[in-house]
């Protein structure tokens, strides 16, 4: 965990953990570095065009009945590909082959029929229009399913969202700076068939939620509180979006955008991290700053322990094979780090992607629960949410579904 330096009358700079501060304010300085409020991060600085980014734009579209048709009656939606405004055609074939995948002036629609709440048709169908030729369209979309794949895979959780909703903000320290940051994140999938079928978007079986990120920019940067959000049956974007409009009125040129509906790739799990490890979110007598592991990093360091058994011994006069109770195939590293946790150690593992972190952390659950259900419990309450579904897939495929609830 990186954190800034502190220099202290003009001697080398010191780590925060080497400082003399306060435990509360080491852990402060060190959930900062979680957060990036810089315009790197989508979840304040969204692309709006398709033009460069993976993301799809979605346009002539009512963000609030996105939001009915998708969330509350869980309905799937197609998207339309664009009409160029010349020919009133979508853009195919060898013509547009010399053109750009995005249309930049779009036909007029031709419906004109209004139902009984006053909402075109076009409005209220369950089909996302967007700038994208035909071609271009298939081919955002392609790429959008096997990276939302890939890293779902990876990193073992989704992170392609629907994006509802936006916040037009100004740059501080640059006015020329325009930027629009996401309001209502709805977690969907792309899915179809077969190769010859339309993508279909639907809504994953989990909450939408509101931008955590820049909640916490505004509050930190500009000092405003977003109102509160909640995800329940009787949420109402328009509400939401005319609260936040209320909360930025002060701020000249803010604006909100209820119908800017983005499709593409929103990552905060940095921010939950910053929000777990908020002192104040724990219970009386079990804040974070009072656990053993947590004063050992930033205060009181560790005591000295016997080494560990080194990475290229033989293992088999450490470790009988009757006492391996793998439930997944290990090499002898994994082994080791099995054996080092059921002896109390406590450990950092690190990987890179397809090292075999979800299998290791699919042995270490297996073991605890075979040495007892207390064991069991608490390795299992040590997953990260990100480990947990990769785990917990492990443990279904090797006939072990039962242990298996929550997370898992």
């Amino acid at each position: 965990m990186a954190s800034s330096p502190i220099i202290e009358n003009g001697e080398l700079p010191i780590s925060v953990f080497q400082s003399d501060l306060p435990i509360d304010e080491k852990l402060d300085r060190a959930r900062t570095e979680l957060l990036d409020l810089s315009a790197r991060n989508r979840l304040l600085n969204m692309p709006r065009s398709s033009k460069g980014a993976k993301a799809v734009e979605v346009v002539d579209e009512v963000g609030t009945e996105v939001f009915r048709l998708l969330v509350q009656e869980g309905k799937p939606f197609t998207f339309l590909a664009g009409r160029s405004a010349q020919s009133g055609e979508p853009v195919d074939g060898e013509a547009a082959a010399e053109e750009a995948d995005e249309i930049a002036d779009l036909a007029q629609p031709e419906d004109d029929i209004i139902d009984g709440r006053g909402i075109f048709s076009r409005y209220a169908d369950t089909r996302l229009q967007t700038r994208l030729t035909p071609k271009g369209l298939q081919k955002r979309l392609l790429e959008l399913y096997f990276d939302a794949r890939t890293l779902e895979e990876e990193q073992g959780v989704n992170i392609l969202y629907l994006a509802l909703g936006a916040l037009k903000w100004i740059d501080p320290n640059n006015a020329a700076n325009i930027r629009f940051a996401p309001l209502v994140l709805v977690p969907v999938q792309l899915e179809r068939g077969n190769a010859g079928e339309k993508f279909k978007l639907r809504m994953r079986q989990e909450d939408y939620a509101s931008n955590l990120s820049l909640e916490a920019f505004l509050d930190r940067v500009h000092g405003i509180r977003l109102p509160a959000f909640e995800a329940n049956d009787g949420f109402d974007p328009a509400s939401y979006f005319g609260e936040v409009a209320d909360a930025v009125s002060a701020k000249p040129g803010w604006e909100v955008h209820p119908d800017v509906i983005v499709l593409g790739f929103f990552s905060f799990a940095k921010f939950l991290m910053y929000r777990d490890l908020d002192p104040q979110t724990w219970p009386n007598g079990g804040r974070i700053t009072d656990r053993t592991l947590v004063r050992g990093l930033l205060s009181d360091g560790f005591d000295g322990s016997e080494g560990m058994i080194p990475e290229d011994a033989n293992i088999d006069p450490f470790i009988p094979p009757s006492a391996m109770l793998h439930i997944v195939d290990s090499d002898s590293s994994q082994a080791l780090v099995v054996h080092e946790v059921r002896r109390g150690r406590d450990m950092v593992i690190q990987g890179s992607p397809g090292t075999g972190k979800s299998q290791t952390i699919a042995n270490i659950v297996a073991s605890a629960i075979a040495d007892g259900p207390d064991q069991g419990r608490a390795g299992a309450r040590h997953l990260r949410r990100n480990a947990a579904r990769p785990t917990g897939a492990r443990f279904r495929g090797h006939g072990s579904a039962a242990h298996c609830v929550g997370e898992f």
